[in-house]
């Protein structure tokens, strides 16, 4: 009798032990699947939220400065080119509103700024429209004064143009480049 209790023993261990390990792998699965499911949403969270970063960076800063800029651009080479004759007030007037525009943008919009520090060429482009309204925009024959038509921070800066453009640009590409990468149409 003692070989049928011992394998009867042996057995119930068996099974137990067997169970045991049942339920220790259901269990371990079961929190893999929730670790899974969390980290997937998680991942999907971010997902969202550097969709709608990129978004507002272009929405909010750098599209309507990079309008605001093209079109000034165009208005500046005709004007520069004696297209725009009998209204140079109004030019002048068109400039320094575009400019109130683009720096009130740069300031409500700040924190989307691509960089960590806002580079110094928005310091420059906000001094420079700013200072050439103050001279320029109010009477026909407006104009800097020589000693500050050259000085660096207030000449205009092209750099800023250059970078609204290139940021714009690179953005909206990034842009439709994780709206492709997350199927998003």
């Amino acid at each position: 009798m003692r070989m049928y209790e011992l394998l009867a023993q042996l057995a119930g261990t068996t099974l137990i032990g067997g169970a045991l390990i049942w339920l220790a792998k259901i269990s371990f699965e079961k929190a893999l699947a929730t670790k899974l499911q969390l980290e997937s949403e998680r991942i999907s969270l971010l997902r969202h939220q550097d969709l709608e970063y990129k978004a507002a960076q272009i929405e909010r800063l750098y599209g309507p400065l990079y309008g605001l800029l093209k079109t000034n651009r165009t208005i500046y080479d005709l004007w520069m080119r004696g297209e725009l004759k009998g209204a140079n007030l109004k030019v002048k007037k068109l400039f320094q509103s575009n400019s109130e525009a683009a720096n009130e943008l740069i300031i409500n919009n700040a924190h989307l700024i691509d960089e960590v520090l806002m580079p110094d060429s928005f310091i420059r482009f906000c001094t420079s429209t700013q200072v050439w309204s103050m001279y320029c925009a109010d009477t026909e024959a407006g104009s800097l004064p020589e000693h500050l038509s050259e000085h660096p921070d207030i000449k205009w800066c092209q750099e800023f143009e250059d970078y609204i453009f290139s940021k714009y640009a690179a953005l909206s590409m990034d842009l439709l480049s994780l709206y492709r990468r997350y199927e998003i149409k």
